[in-house]
């Protein structure tokens, strides 16, 4: 996996635009799998589980002042179909409805969206541990000044999250309504509406991925990196979804655990795309280290050897 064992005759075949992109992505790849990305995307999937419902919960509520409760969850429902399928979106739809109805009004009212805060931070700090391994962090001292700066940058993002969850939704439906006046007229504008909705789509992805590996990790890359990193997430995503959907759909997962299936499909669903914005942070702290140093990784025997 590394470029570093490349030897300097085979490493000067590679065009020089391609060396500086393939010495970081493989130096990104190595951070991966020295600090066990793939074990920490189970334990960001675990807790992605008990905090997806809490979070799409919070996020209906936003968007549902400005589309009403029914046509957000609805939309939401939507996207997610697009993403795990119909069986496993049906089941991620009962999960929300069972979160909905525990909620009272009042003092009850208020300790459920308290407690739904709480549930869906989970998540964002168990991504933060993991941001911070991939960094080499330090191990943070325990106390409750740092549990509580840990949870108040978590509720953020969950309220974070909320609003890019109404962005989204309101340019969906802006260019869904644009996209269909266009198409009665012009239908040869059809493929190019559609390349919109996936452009809209991967910088409001952009955006959240940035937000992520600049506020959740204890010391966070530059800017540059944090972009870097960030576009390099929204586009194997973007890629990616559509390659996970694919091998769900075709390897047979939701048969072959019965019942359970469902279940099986969204937490591999979540496992997938949280190897995604790990790969994406390794490079952000890649990128981040070779900016403070004059030259990139570079194979042995290779240029600045």
């Amino acid at each position: 996996m590394e470029l570093q064992s490349l030897p300097a005759r085979l490493w000067a075949r590679v065009p020089a635009p391609l060396q500086r992109p393939l010495a970081l992505g493989a130096a990104a790849v190595q951070t991966w799998l020295d600090e066990l990305g793939p074990q920490l995307g189970a334990s960001i999937a675990f807790y992605a589980m008990f905090a997806m419902a809490p979070l799409l919960v919070v996020a209906i509520t936003l968007a549902g002042a400005f589309f009403g409760p029914e046509a957000a969850r609805g939309q939401i429902v939507e996207q997610i179909q697009e993403l795990v399928g119909r069986d496993a979106a049906r089941s991620i739809e009962i999960m929300i409805a069972s979160s909905w109805r525990g909620q009272g009004r009042g003092l009850a009212g208020a300790l459920g969206v308290v407690a739904l805060l709480v549930g869906a931070s989970g998540v964002f700090v168990a991504l933060r541990n993991a941001l911070n391994r991939l960094g080499r962090i330090p191990e943070l001292p325990k106390g409750v000044s740092a549990f509580v700066r840990a949870r108040l940058v978590a509720f953020a993002l969950v309220l974070g999250f909320g609003f890019l969850a109404i962005v989204s939704l309101i340019a969906s439906a802006a260019l869904a309504a644009v996209g269909a006046y266009l198409s009665r007229r012009h239908p040869a504008l059809a493929p190019a509406i559609s390349a919109m909705d996936i452009v809209i789509s991967t910088v409001v992805l952009t955006f959240g991925f940035a937000a992520l590996l600049r506020w959740l990790p204890e010391r966070a890359p530059g800017w540059r990196a944090v972009f870097t990193g960030a576009v390099a997430s929204a586009l194997l995503f973007a890629i990616g979804k559509h390659l996970i959907g694919l091998y769900l759909g075709r390897a047979g997962v939701a048969s072959s655990y019965g019942a359970a299936g469902s279940f099986v499909v969204v937490m591999l669903w979540v496992y997938y795309s949280s190897q995604i914005l790990l790969l994406g942070a390794a490079l952000a702290w890649t990128v981040d280290g070779v900016q403070q140093r004059p030259h990139p990784p570079q194979p042995r025997g290779g240029p600045g050897a």
